[in-house]
């Protein structure tokens, strides 16, 4: 009983020594991930992207759906049939009952367009349906691009905000220590002491805030990305890095040829020309040519025969060959020709609806680059505005910390010049955050991929 006792304390023992190691190795590994990353993942792994491939797939296989329709078609056919009333024929002014309890007929048809207008529109028509199925998809790439772009830009935007509140709150308490010190030598007021303690307890809760906002700008992301949301994740680099790269004097392109909503729209301008050929053809002859071949069988029971009634004939079957024939068929459509008509004029009414669309959305189009543009070059200034700014604000901190430890100053000034130099702080990476913004859709705008 005690060595069973002893071998089970091992065996505890010894699972209590590995539960750490297997909870570790179970446990999610951070992803890491910069812009560069981000972008690779979305592409590979977010659904709306798989639905735009597979949407490519669908359509090619319809592509050669169309394509097989020019081939030669052959067809076998089969009938067997049992027959309840049998056959009559007059012969001699006798009218003989033919003794067949079975019919079997069997035909092989060969068809082969030779004239068919319409069939090759389709076909032409299935070659549009797969450019504006790869122009979606590309559409679907170059918005998603621009998404997890902004969202990168985004989380970087919060984490910076959070670096820098707990900046000013390194600032705050340094003050408060200082006045702190100064209440206790007797050189100080206790005001100072409670606001500089005010001012430092006011930043926590901003900064709880952005702290939430950081962990929702990465949710975002990650959805964006196609990664679990419960994954976690860490987002490496920060808005400053960015601040070289501010230089929109070589952005002079305003051209929309690449703009995936433009090409999509004239596709669909080619496409509804196509269907207005197809809708012609309507009116035009068919020629398809085809061969048939024919082969029928015809059996009795066993009984009397018709030509002596009194005497049983064996079951027996017959085959005939129905012989084959080969030619062409012309089709030539008589009727239907005002329905045909005015068909085609909706779609003439559609083919100039959608031009009407399409340049009023090269206009708004064309809106949307000028404004990325112009908010690219007033992001610029602000964002070295706010840098020549931060400088100030830091020397303006120095001075006020100086004559505060001097005994020269008041606490207000220093108070006043840490906001002064958070604010800056933010405000020079809100301006580069809005500079990157407005480049990522001003590079959506012009499809840049």
């Amino acid at each position: 009983m005690i060595t069973q006792f002893k071998q089970t304390g091992w065996i505890l023992i010894w699972l209590l020594a590995f539960i750490p190691l297997i909870t570790k190795g179970q446990s999610k590994d951070t992803l890491r991930i910069n812009l560069e990353t981000a972008l690779q993942v979305a592409l590979s792994d977010n659904p709306m992207i798989q639905i735009a491939d597979q949407e490519i797939q669908r359509v090619d296989y319809t592509k050669k759906s169309a394509l097989y329709a020019i081939l030669p078609s052959l067809n076998a056919s089969g009938q067997f049939a049992k027959v309840l009333v049998s056959q009559t024929m007059s012969l001699a002014s006798m009218v003989i009952k033919l003794p067949t309890d079975w019919n079997v007929n069997t035909s092989l048809q060969l068809s082969l367009p030779l004239f068919v207008p319409a069939l090759w529109y389709s076909i032409q028509m299935t070659a549009l349906d797969m450019q504006l199925a790869v122009e979606k998809a590309h559409a679907s790439k170059i918005t998603l691009r621009n998404d997890v772009t902004k969202a990168y830009y985004g989380v970087l935007l919060a984490q910076d905000s959070y670096q820098t509140l707990q900046s000013g709150l390194a600032l705050a308490e340094e003050a408060y220590l200082q006045a702190k010190n100064r209440f206790d030598v007797g050189l100080g007021s206790e005001y100072d002491v409670v606001s500089a303690e005010v001012q430092m307890k006011n930043l926590l809760p901003t900064m709880i805030e952005v702290e939430n906002g950081i962990e929702q700008a990465k949710m975002f992301l990650k959805m964006l990305m196609g990664v679990d949301i419960s994954h976690p994740l860490a987002v490496i680099g920060n808005l400053i890095d960015y601040n070289i790269v501010m230089d929109n004097t070589n952005v002079r392109n305003l051209s929309l040829m690449a703009n995936t909503d433009l090409r999509q729209l004239d596709i669909q301008q080619q496409q509804l020309q196509k269907a207005l050929l197809i809708q012609r053809t309507q009116r035009m002859p068919t020629l398809v040519g085809f061969a048939n071949y024919g082969y029928a069988g015809v059996r009795n029971n066993a009984g009397p025969s018709f030509i002596n009634p009194t005497e049983t004939s064996p079951a027996s079957i017959r085959w005939y060959s129905q012989g084959m024939l080969a030619g062409v068929q012309l089709s030539i459509p008589l009727t239907g020709i005002y329905t045909n008509t005015a068909r085609e004029k909706q779609t003439k009414v559609q083919i100039n609806q959608l031009a009407t669309q399409r340049d009023y959305l090269e206009e708004s189009l064309n809106l949307q680059v000028r404004t990325a543009l112009n908010n690219m070059n007033n992001a610029v200034k602000q964002a070295e505005s706010a840098k020549n700014n931060e400088a100030l604000a830091q020397k303006g901190y120095d001075i006020a910390m100086k004559r505060y430890e001097t005994g020269m100053g008041i606490i207000i000034e220093v108070q006043n010049a840490s906001l002064a130099l958070t604010q800056a702080q933010l405000s020079r990476r809100q301006a580069i955050a809005s500079y990157l913004n407005a480049k990522a859709d001003y590079e959506k705008v012009i499809g840049i991929n």
